[in-house]
This record gives C-alpha cells, structure tokens and sequence, in this order.
C-alpha cells in the first residue's frame, strides 16, 4: 500500500509548498517527522492504459462477464472529486461488450490516484450462500515486470472483501466525506488523522461486516500517516493477508511523539503469505472456498498454471472459523454475502484485473479424475501410494463431474481433455469409438459415445460437448446431476519403468469454467509370469481331500518371491479365498488343498491363476477333479391326492409314483451305510396353513411327523453290490405307509404347496 501525492505544475509551485510546511513545523517546535513526496514524472496515462491492455490481450480463458450480474460501488457520496475506476471490459478497451468481443474481465486501476469497487449483484443472483459449499475462482493480474517508464512504483494493490448486503454498493473505506486511499485498499480503515487514538475509530472508516483478502503490491512501513499498516507484522514486502476491516483489534496504535499527540496505526494481518512479486507479467489463479460445515475461507494463489494443470507450489491458506456475527448477524444476512473487489492507487500505480471463472451462488460443481486398470481389476487416484501399471494393461482414464448446487444448471460444458504419454488409446469397434459418458440418471450407460473424430488433429486434445446439463432441483427430482466421461487405452509396452506425467482436462461451459488432473502413474515393463500345474486331471476318494502342486516362473528366469505371488481359485464357479505361495517352500512352489467338503459334485472345475505384486498375471490354468465313487440323490416334485371333505384324523394318500433314488457309487466293499432323512416347513395356500402335517408311517405302523425342527429318517442302506448301487426309496411303500399327510382340521378349498429338504448323509 501506499499513500497519495500530487504532481505540482511547477517546480516554483513544488518549492513555495515545500516553505510552508517547514515554516509550520519551525513554529509548533514539534517532532515531526516530515514526508517525501514521490512524482512519477515520467509516467503518461497512455503509457499505463497500454499496460492494462497487454494483460487483456492475454488473459486467460475465462467465463467472460454479464453485466446485469454485477453492480459498480457508488461514490456519490464522497464528493465530487470521488471517482470509480473500476469497469467491465472487453479485449478492446471498451465497456461494451459484443457477440465477437464480449466483455471479459474487470479493469479495478490502472493509473495514479485511482479508486475502484465492483460488487456482486445479490438481486440478480450473484453472492455467496452461506448454508452451501461455495467457491470463487479467478485469474488476477497485477502489472508487468517493470513499468514502460522502468522508474515508475507499483501499487498499491486490491482486495477480495466479503460484506453484509445491507451494506450495499456505497461500501468504500471513508470518514465520511472523504473517501479511502493507498494503503486502504479501499476496504481497510484511514490512518490520515495523527490526533486519533482509538483503534475503534480507525476501524469505523473501513468497510463494515466484512472480511477483506488483500493483495497487497507496496510494503507500507514509513511510520508516517497513511502509510504505516504493515509496520507490525513478518512482512518483508508484497504479501497476501487477510483480516476483519471493521474490527477494532485489527489495528494497532503507535505514538510517533513522547507525548502522545501524534499516532500512526499498523494493521493484525492473518495468514500472510510474502511473496517475491505479484506483478511479473503474468496472470494468477486464485480459488477462494467456504465451507459451510466448518465456517471456514480457504483461499489458493498459484494453484493452477495457465494451460489449467495444478500448479506444484501453490500459496494456500485456511481461515479461523468465521460466524455470521462477524457479518452483522445471520438473519441480516438471509444467508447471503455479497462479494465483491476493492482497489487503490497513490502515486505509484499498476493495471489491477480480474477474470472469472466461476460465480459462487450460479453453479458449484467439482471435477475430479481417476484412472482404471481393468487387468488388474482396480482403481487409483492422486492420494493412492500404488500407481503402477504394466506394459499392455488395460486403462480406463475416468473424469467425475458433479452438480454441487447453484441456482442455474450447468450448461453446455465441453471437455477437452489432454492424453497421458505412453499410452495408446484404442477404438474400441469399427465406429472408432474412444470412450462414453455415462450419467446418474439410469440412461443407457452406451448412448453417448466418444469418438475419435472428435481429436483435434493440430493440438491431439480431444475435444466432446457434453449433452446432459448437469442440475438438482431444490425438490431433489431432476438429474442428472453427476456425469462420468470414460476414455479407455492401453498402456505402451516399454523397455523400462517409465513414469507418466499427470496431464490436464479443461472443461468450460457456460457459467463454469474448471479443471482437473489425471493422477500420474508408472509402467512397468512386461515381465510374464507362468504357471505350471502339475494335474489336470484329478481323481479323489469320496471323502478324501484334493492335493493340487504346480510351479510359478519367470519367463525371464528372474526368482519368484513367494510372499509376493497371490493365488487366485475358482470352483465350480465360484471364487474362493486368495492365498500366498507358502514363503517357506522353495522358489515358485505351489500346492493346493481342496477340502472334500467342497467337492460338492461328482466332476469339479478347479480355475487357477497367480499374480504378482506389480499386478503382472499368469494364464489361467484348469483342474478336472473327480470324485471316485459317491452318493447322490435324485428327487422331483410330489403331491398328495385331491380330497373333497377331510375329518380331522384323515391320512391322504400320495398320488402316482415318488421316485426318490439314491445311487451308491462308493467304492466296492464300503461298510459305512447310508441314511436318507427329511424335513419340511408345512403346506401352505399362500399364507393360510393347512391344518395337518406330513408324517412318515413306517411299515412297522409307527409315525412320525415331519417338521422344519425334526429331522425325520426315511430309509437306510448299505453297499452290497459292485459299482453303482441304485435304491429307489419310493418304491418299496405301499398305499398305508411311506410319507403320507394327515389332516388335523377342516382345511378350506385351495390348493397347498410346500418344500421338502432331503438330506444323505454317510455314516463314518
């Protein structure tokens, strides 16, 4: 920050204003320190307009500006001498924005004495909605390197400012006629008067309820009036800060006198961050974010570079929680804060602009980037440690776009989207399709296909318009609101580990513009594993469990390293545990068990294949296992005769055959006999039950009621033939014995259906 000074017309009038002031210092005899007036003689505003115009010409992409959704601060009440730089502007220097140069930034000064203010317009739209995660996101740029008149001074600088909307558009650092200047920022309090000595009247010439984020160009340390804010503080030059300008313990006083009637005031700066230069000729990005959750600002400067890829040092920032008092109260606020940005210059001066590439309460929306190996069935992202892919693996590069709030949709987004080196993105049919986007709202997850067409031959980015607008309406109904574009290679065969640089998308719809960068990753040479079983085909006795040994390698003939090597089963179509190689065995050894118990057929598929820790993937390799000699039972479906009346003790008989059949291919001289029981739920007419049971009458006579709790025996038997023994339980029961239904009640007409569960079991 600075402070004002003005040009003399001559060298006669500079020198009588000069007499004057050591005449009065001489008669009061006070300690006085007097101040050194700088002129910059040589500068022309045509020289400082030709500066703003060269950062114009190249600003980066931005959303441009309509003019209905801002509001220029109002200093009619500052006197007539009060005039606001600040003005929306097209690439030509004009206010006035065409369909072939429409207005794209906001010009706050760009020559000596010059105040500006620009605030959001809260009635068109445009603030910050406190309940919502909200975030700002702009270039800004503060001058070239060196003036055209390379003696020229750069300042003072400009601030972002949160404020209470009832304040409105008048908002401007003044003490009541007169308006704020160089080191104000017009949104800090005025230090002009050294008879003051209260902190509280500094603060009430600053912006009311509000929090300030300064950029500040000039280290103000003089300890003269007006210019003396960052006296107190780890500054050591041009700095961003942040603070509250309407708090009285922001400033701080100091006497310049030993008797205490002539006072300066520093400023309680937070979060300073010194930097080098901020005016290099270059445009910055800065992201500035509430969280609704944690009451929290968190501003980033440089964290994106000009082509859109994240920046490797940017300057973040996180505030203290900030409570809606800090504001004027919650409900003077409806929730809302304007925004807005304040400027100043002095005597020094630089071309302050800001271009934008979101408005916080039009459309919050993030934009995050994964990448999927499809070989080795996993995803990571920037925060996951394993990011290594091997040489021909499949990839899928994946970018999630989610609709987060806002009070429009977002509109007509196109991504373009930069490819990764190293790797070959393949058309996945004779369309020469590259990839899909897919939607959150049941669509056909094919219907809107990437092509290669779409890459633009001079540049190699592709370039798709996403179709969907992406919204949730306040009634949560419309979708979608989340979009995931999908672009699917596969990795270069290299001759060595090569690291992938992340590379950028940018997607730039109408009321959004932002960015995001795929994780960078690493391929991995190709190097083949094997394995070699020893079986493909097995056979085991009935009860007895299947041993499978094999040999894991490398092709290459490189040791295999057995904590290391994860084996993956598959039986009878369904996946099993994942093992190790055993660490203790030799080298590349594999030996499996298969218990008998899940030997549940009598022929079982094994499926078996090995992977190492860079993910690389033997061929599968197969198991026929057989059972030698088993049990098995055959069963169908049964019923019971139709009856008309029922007493309450009726047993009704089975209708036509029951053909259970239990087969004994067990081994020839087994001793271990069988046995067949069964259980049941009862029989049911949807959910009414039928009043009686099913029982199993011996031919003995005795009976037994068959229940979901009992298990009740059926038939026993034993192997007393060669080969496969066939026994047909249902044949051997007559009308009166066998599984019957007795009746235990009247049952209504209706027909009553159940499930019988058989169980053959083997006695050891």
């Amino acid at each position: 920050m600075g402070f004002i000074s003005y040009v003399m017309e001559t060298k006669v009038s500079m020198r009588k204003k000069f007499l004057k002031v050591l005449f009065l210092v001489a008669s009061l005899g006070l300690a006085i320190k007097s101040e050194q007036t700088v002129v910059q003689a040589g500068t022309s505003q045509q020289d400082a307009m030709q500066e703003a115009q060269d950062g114009l010409a190249k600003a980066p992409d931005n959303l441009g500006l309509n003019a209905a959704q801002f509001s220029y601060g109002d200093f009619s009440g500052f006197g007539s001498s009060a005039r606001n730089s600040a003005i929306l502007q097209n690439s030509s220097m004009h206010s006035t924005g065409t369909s072939y140069d429409p207005l794209m930034a906001i010009r706050m000064t760009n020559y000596i004495n010059q105040e500006g203010a620009i605030w959001s317009n809260v009635d068109n739209g445009n603030y910050v909605n406190i309940n919502n995660k909200q975030t700002l996101s702009c270039w800004l740029y503060f001058g070239p390197k060196q003036h055209i008149h390379s003696g020229d001074s750069f300042g003072d600088g400009m601030a972002f400012v949160l404020q209470n909307p009832a304040n409105g558009v008048s908002s401007f650092s003044h003490n009541g006629t007169t308006i704020g200047t160089g080191e104000t920022l017009g949104v800090w309090g005025m230090d002009t008067d050294k008879s003051i000595t209260s902190t509280q009247k500094i603060a009430d010439t600053a912006i009311q309820d509000s929090w300030a984020l300064e950029f500040d160009t000039n280290d103000n340390k003089s300890k003269a009036s007006n210019d003396d804010f960052d006296e107190e503080n780890d500054i050591t030059g041009q700095h961003i800060a942040y603070g509250y300008p309407g708090d009285a313990s922001t400033y701080v006083r100091h006497e310049a006198d030993l008797i205490g009637l002539s006072n300066y005031y520093s400023m309680n700066h937070s979060g300073v961050q010194n930097i080098t230069t901020l005016h290099d000729g270059n445009w910055h990005h800065l992201t500035v974010s509430w969280d609704p959750t944690t009451f929290r600002i968190t501003y980033k400067y440089n964290d994106k570079n000009l082509d859109g890829s994240k920046s490797d040092t940017p300057l973040v920032s996180t505030s203290d929680p900030v409570h809606a008092t800090e504001f004027g109260g919650k409900s003077a606020m409806s929730n809302k804060l304007q925004w807005g940005f304040t400027a100043t210059s002095g005597s020094a001066y630089e071309p302050n602009l800001i271009a934008l590439e979101s408005i916080p309460s039009s459309v919050e929306g993030t934009v995050t980037s994964d990448i999927t190996d499809n070989t080795q069935n996993r995803t990571f992202s920037e925060t996951d440690t394993n990011r290594n892919v091997n040489s021909g693996d499949s990839l899928s590069f994946n970018y999630h776009l989610r609709f987060d709030s806002g009070e429009n949709k977002w509109l007509n987004d196109v991504a373009q989207i930069t490819f990764p080196s190293n790797v070959t993105f393949k058309n996945s049919d004779a369309n020469q399709v590259l990839g899909y986007v897919t939607y959150n709202d049941g669509s056909d997850a094919k219907a809107e296909p990437i092509y290669a067409s779409e890459i633009d031959q001079d540049t190699g980015k592709l370039k798709h318009s996403i179709a969907k607008d992406l919204y949730v309406s306040s009634d949560g109904t419309y979708r979608p609101s989340e979009a995931t574009i999908t672009i699917n290679g596969v990795a270069d065969d290299v001759t060595s580990t090569t690291k992938v640089d992340s590379v950028s998308a940018h997607f730039d719809s109408d009321n959004l513009i932002t960015d995001t960068d795929t994780p960078d990753f690493t391929i991995k040479k190709a190097k083949t594993i094997g394995l070699a079983l020893d079986q493909s085909n097995l056979t085991v006795d009935n009860s007895h469990d299947a041993n499978i040994t094999g040999t894991v390698s490398y092709v290459d003939g490189s040791t295999v390293n057995n904590s290391d090597v994860t084996v993956h089963e598959n039986l009878n179509g369904k996946d099993l545990a994942t093992s190790k190689l055993d660490s203790s065995a030799a080298s590349g050894k594999l030996d499996l068990n298969i218990p008998s118990a899940d030997l549940t057929q009598t022929t079982n598929t094994l499926k078996v294949y090995v992977e190492d820790a860079d993910g690389n993937v033997s061929t599968t390799s197969t198991v026929v296992i057989t059972k030698k000699g088993s049990l098995s039972l055959k069963v169908d479906d049964y019923s019971f005769g139709t009856i008309n009346q029922a007493t309450a003790a009726m047993l009704v008989p089975r209708k036509g055959d029951w053909n259970i059949v239990v087969n004994d291919g067990r081994e020839n001289g087994t001793t271990n006999p069988w046995h067949l029981s069964a259980t049941t739920s009862g029989l049911y007419n949807g959910d009414t039950a039928f009043n009686g049971n099913l029982v199993f009458k011996s031919s003995s006579g005795s009976e037994q009621s068959l229940t979901s709790d009992t298990s009740v025996n059926i038939a026993n038997g034993y192997k007393s033939a060669d080969g496969n023994q066939v026994t047909n339980v249902g044949k051997s029961w007559n009308d009166s014995d066998g599984i019957l239904l007795k009746t235990t009640g009247f049952n209504s007409a209706g027909q009553y259906t159940g499930k019988m569960n058989w169980v053959l079991s083997e006695s050891v």
